[in-house]
């Protein structure tokens, strides 16, 4: 049906309407102006998306500086996937122990409350840019789309955290990261790196243009992009090159950023 319009002369009111070209040409028009303004709108929203992430990190951050201060200046514990999200050795995870710093609820109150922290949710426990929309975690099998660095603690012992006193170069040492859409409380440069599979690196698992936003050793927060934080990293630190404390490694690379705290340091000693 065409859009009419009254036009009001000295004899009255007389009825006019578009033609039928005039009506395709606004149309056209129009298609044209929303393909322009969609990629724009979709920039602005992946933006704000990071900016919001950003702003958890910030958090977290915090949480983990007030809370080293406490402990005498170690970090926490990793957490282990082994054990439900309330039950030890978890009881001393990070994720139980650093929200309260920043006024949140532990993660094991979340899910005794059966409200577990999903991209269903807003806040400090999850990045907006998260894509899992239909996960249904539990406290054995919880979801994480933050975590901290398992090159934080002594290889092989991960209830034994290293001390942030002992940082080479705590401005640009990752701490605590964003994580892979996954049950795992720890990562690091190789898994954050990887596809779903657990195979390759891909770059789809930079959610923020091209990278991802990190904590750093001083309490910072800023985005680092994939070709920066992509490490061939931990289980077994002497095994993989990018993350051995000699040349050639993490440190002696002309790396901008380390997950490993310190060149040519023991891993057996705190």
């Amino acid at each position: 049906m065409l859009v009419r319009r009254k036009q009001r002369t000295n004899c009255g009111e007389r009825v006019s309407g578009f033609t039928l070209t005039e009506l395709l040409v606004v149309i056209f028009l129009g298609a044209i102006l929303v393909g322009t303004m969609l990629p724009a709108l979709n920039t602005a929203q992946d933006t704000m998306k990071a900016a919001v992430c950003l702003g958890n990190m910030h958090q977290w951050g915090l949480a983990i500086s007030l809370y080293v201060e406490d402990q005498r200046d170690y970090y926490p514990y990793d957490g282990s996937f082994a054990a439900t999200v309330c039950n030890p050795p978890n009881t001393t995870a990070w994720y139980n122990v650093l929200p309260p710093y920043i006024k949140q609820a532990r993660l094991c109150d979340l899910y005794s409350a059966n409200t577990p922290p999903t991209p269903r949710m807003k806040g400090v426990w999850t990045c907006p840019s998260a894509t899992n929309t239909t996960v249904l975690p539990t406290p054995a099998n919880p979801y994480f789309t933050y975590s901290i660095s398992s090159c934080l603690h002594e290889f092989s012992n991960t209830m034994v955290g290293f001390r942030r006193s002992r940082m080479v170069s705590p401005a640009t040492t990752i701490i605590f990261c964003e994580e892979p859409e996954d049950n795992f409380s720890e990562t690091n440069g190789k898994y954050i790196a990887e596809d779903p599979t657990g195979q390759t690196y891909t770059p789809s698992t930079a959610r923020h243009s091209g990278g991802l936003n990190f904590v750093m050793g001083d309490g910072h927060a800023q985005w680092i992009r994939v070709e920066d934080y992509c490490r061939n990293c931990p289980s077994d630190f002497g095994q993989y090159n990018d993350s051995t404390r000699g040349p050639g490694g993490d440190w002696f690379a002309g790396r901008p950023y380390h997950w490993w705290f310190a060149p040519f340091i023991s891993t057996q000693s705190q």
